[in-house]
């Protein structure tokens, strides 16, 4: 109902907004000639208001298509690029639960995300009541310099064995963590050298690593973040949950019985 109510409310936005640009172009009509036009559609919509519900679902429908139509080729790319996506070695990347798992999940993920929030609380539990899991956490920092950043510091943090502590902390976070946020979230973790991290942080090893992050995700023609793509350890059955849908939680539980 909110993803139709917010479609005929762009609906009427671009009507209103394209009767604007037709009183601002050059045309033919005289000021009065344009005003009477404004009128009748302004008039039109008034007292036909299931015209604004039929065009809001016809839009609906057609980004329901694409979606799918970019569901469907991502799951057709999965196969195509599973060694960098199942990499566990891969520099720019995090890797929690059973390293030895019989069920891998590679989720790309920044932590300005916010429903990659709720997917982490989710997976967290996850893993705690799933020892045959392995979780491969990948930064797909879209968001900017700051979800750069968080990325960079985790990954430096995982020098000192702090990288999953670090991550935790900054997804527990209700804000929007800019770097002037990040720093004093790293200096508050107990036993961590602040000092060696955030030189760490500089290394070209982690700017190329979220490139090729960048890249892959560009490659597999993924949507957004979260995206989670699930495998068997054999790398024989794939699985997608795009997103946090509606029913995450139960579409999970399904994908991880898919790749069994």
């Amino acid at each position: 109902m909110k993803k139709l109510f917010y479609s005929i409310l762009v609906t009427l936005t671009l009507s209103l907004q394209t009767i604007a640009l037709a009183a601002e172009a050059p045309t033919n009509f005289t000021p009065p000639q344009v005003n009477e036009i404004e009128k009748i559609v302004h008039d039109y919509l008034i007292n036909n208001p299931q015209v604004l519900v039929e065009v809001g679902k016809k839009l609906q429908d057609q980004e329901q298509q694409e979606k799918q139509a970019q569901i469907a080729q991502i799951k057709t790319n999965i196969p195509k690029y599973k060694k960098q996506l199942f990499n566990t070695k891969a520099p720019g990347r995090l890797v929690l639960g059973n390293p030895n798992g019989k069920i891998i999940i590679a989720e790309f993920t920044q932590h300005q995300c916010p429903v990659c929030k709720n997917t982490t609380t989710i997976l967290g539990k996850l893993l705690k009541n799933n020892p045959e899991i392995k979780l491969i956490i990948i930064y797909w920092p879209f968001f900017g310099n700051d979800a750069a950043y968080t990325a960079k510091a985790v990954l430096a943090a995982q020098k000192q064995n702090k990288g999953e502590e670090l991550n935790q902390l900054f997804f527990n976070q209700n804000t929007f963590i800019t770097k002037s946020k990040a720093d004093p979230l790293i200096q508050s973790i107990p036993g961590i050298d602040s000092k060696k991290l955030l030189a760490d942080i500089n290394n070209k090893e982690f700017n190329n690593s979220l490139k090729d992050n960048f890249k892959l995700a560009q490659e597999l023609n993924l949507i957004g973040t979260p995206t989670l793509i699930l495998a068997n350890k054999e790398l024989t059955k794939f699985s997608l949950v795009p997103g946090q849908t509606p029913n995450f939680e139960s579409d999970l539980a399904k994908a991880i019985n898919d790749v069994r």
